[in-house]
């Protein structure tokens, strides 16, 4: 992100945060906020509280527990007595995170949807923040901020490698390289699920960023709205070459084209794993090289018929609208 495309982003003033704190409740945005957790019970509460210490008047929480059995059901049991007109959950096996995600959003009825694992936090006044970015831009549909990655006590450790643009080609360009958007820190509004989908992949949110950025653009709040803890069950901790080979098929699924940058990710991760997880940054090396190289153009060639099979669809629509056209 260049000088120019930050000064871009939007950054509430004080006067501005002041004027949405003292609108009414019935004015304000209802939040839903979907938390997916599967045997999170270490930091169950630690999400939940990050949630309730918002003090934000109009806000939701279901928690879609996926059949947790370390004490998870237990620890939400206690919050639903305590706060029953804000979190709801549901402890029943699903089939899967993107599944959870997907039955949150179903079960609740707020404006803006927030999405954030059962391990992650978010910040103090970020649903301010947000809510006042969607009253003064009313016509956007997803925004997000910053985040940092923190260790198991919250202790920073390094940030999300977050990028913007204000022009939707240049955010369509970067994603296809990498996910700019860190996901606990992205919040919608329900209308983008009802004209894009929800999710529908085990890539989760890269993928669906990828899908919904193909007509909605995406804005930037320049701040801080949450942390994500690593920690030995963390997904991305835990980011293995099945999971990048998922994701370059997504991209090329999208893009038509695997980048070398994903090529090079998933052939330093065969080799060192997710390094930079345990404060490690080993050197890629030749041999790194050597695999990128080899699994790029395996990759670009696996998934080649897939891109002349697009290519003649999309000339067979072109051909039948100009047939129409000449009539």
């Amino acid at each position: 992100m260049n000088d120019l495309e930050r000064s871009l982003a939007f950054t509430p003033s004080a006067v501005q945060l002041s004027y949405v704190r003292s609108l009414p409740r019935a004015e304000l945005p209802r939040f839903s906020v979907v938390v997916p957790s599967f045997n999170q019970a270490a930091f169950l509460r630690g999400t939940l509280e990050s949630v309730l210490a918002q003090d934000y008047p109009n806000v939701e929480i279901f928690v879609a527990d996926g059949g947790s059995t370390d004490g998870s059901a237990a620890i939400l049991e206690e919050y639903a007595r305590a706060h029953p007109e804000v979190l709801r959950y549901d402890s029943r096996p699903d089939g899967g995170h993107h599944h959870g995600v997907n039955k949150g959003i179903a079960n609740t009825t707020g404006d803006v949807i927030a999405w954030i694992n059962s391990d992650d936090v978010y910040l103090p006044d970020t649903f301010w923040k947000v809510a006042t970015f969607f009253h003064y831009n009313q016509m956007a549909m997803v925004v997000y901020g910053r985040n940092r990655y923190a260790d198991r006590d919250l202790k920073p450790v390094v940030d999300y490698p977050v990028d913007w643009s204000p022009l939707l080609s240049e955010q369509r360009r970067r994603m296809m390289h990498f996910c700019l958007v860190p996901q606990p820190s992205l919040f919608f509004k329900r209308m983008a699920v009802t004209l894009c989908g929800a999710l529908d992949s085990k890539i989760l949110d890269y993928e669906l960023w990828m899908r919904w950025q193909k007509d909605l653009p995406f804005y930037f709040c320049d701040d801080y709205f949450s942390l994500s803890r690593l920690h030995d069950d963390a997904i991305t901790a835990n980011a293995d070459h099945r999971l990048l080979s998922g994701i370059c098929e997504t991209v090329h699924r999208y893009y038509g084209i695997v980048p070398f940058s994903w090529a090079f990710k998933y052939a330093y991760t065969v080799e060192h794993g997710a390094a930079w997880a345990r404060g490690e940054s080993p050197a890629a090396g030749r041999k790194v090289q050597l695999m990128a190289r080899w699994h790029w153009m395996v990759m670009n060639l696996r998934w080649a018929p897939r891109l002349a099979s697009r290519s003649i669809r999309y000339f067979r629509a072109w051909a039948a609208q100009a047939r129409r056209i000449a009539a």
